[in-house]
């Protein structure tokens, strides 16, 4: 009699361990994306049925942000079913506006989920897991479009050689000083105030009285530079020819006092 409820207690045991073995069990994990100002990323959620034994359905992933200026969608993305021991990979898009805040934010996705009562032929939950994620809003950039007439201008952002026109580059979001530089034409120079996001466009179209008034201060400086040195070489000449005379009076000098001098010895 002892036996036989023994071995009965056992067979409960065994039967409720494998009935709580069944039910469906998920975890989650999440990636850690950086976001531009003015840019959208995305998130990625793998979602695991670690259970081992059962099967997950009727999973809903449901995002959440609490910081301004950003916003993640879709709002909730559905999966039928997630089988025992698979991972489900899917994604959010992160958005994040010009006027974003900059620094490290966090956020949650609760995932829901359903167990299957086959017994009584139901589904049974919603059941209900909670991951925190965490994301980095950084400073974003503006896209420039640079051309002019003629084309290979060199192009210089704050100082910086950056390419020669036409030319498409990406600037940091703030104030930045442009300069379109050519030994024909000389310099052009503007200071621009970049946002995140926003798309900009220069053309600038070198006149020929510009190369010609170039060209006229580079004949007037060639001319400055010979008149220096006739100059320079004049006063070279005076110097030369003042170090002959004042040679002449010393040697003037010279023969009188030996001419006085020369009957006392």
């Amino acid at each position: 009699m002892f036996k036989k409820s023994l071995f009965i207690l056992l067979i409960c045991i065994i039967l409720n361990i494998v009935s709580v073995s069944a039910v469906p069990y998920l975890d989650a994990s999440a990636s850690t994306p950086e976001i531009e100002r003015g840019s959208i990323e995305r998130i990625y959620l793998e979602i695991e049925e670690v259970g081992g034994i059962s099967s997950a359905y009727n999973i809903t992933a449901v995002p959440e942000i609490y910081e301004n200026n950003i916003k993640i969608t879709p709002k909730n993305i559905e999966i039928p079913v997630i089988n025992d021991g698979t991972v489900i990979k899917v994604s959010f898009k992160i958005n994040a506006s010009k006027n974003a805040e900059l620094g490290e934010k966090s956020g949650k996705i609760f995932i829901h989920y359903y167990d299957y009562d086959s017994e009584n032929d139901v589904y049974v939950g919603p059941k209900t897991i909670q991951k925190d994620f965490n994301y980095e809003i950084s400073e974003g950039h503006g896209i420039y479009s640079i051309n002019t007439k003629p084309k290979n201008i060199s192009i210089y952002v704050d100082g910086n050689y950056v390419g020669n026109t036409p030319l498409n580059i990406s600037i940091k979001e703030g104030n930045h000083f442009l300069r379109l530089s050519s030994e024909i034409f000389g310099n052009h120079s503007e200071k621009v105030t970049i946002y995140a996001g926003e798309n900009y466009n220069l053309f600038k179209n070198f006149e020929e009285s510009e190369k010609i008034e170039i060209s006229e201060n580079i004949s007037i400086s060639e001319n400055t530079s010979k008149n220096v040195s006739e100059v320079s070489e004049i006063s070279k000449n005076i110097e030369f020819n003042g170090i002959l005379v004042y040679l002449g009076f010393l040697l003037a000098a010279l023969f009188v006092i030996f001419i006085f001098t020369k009957d006392k010895y």
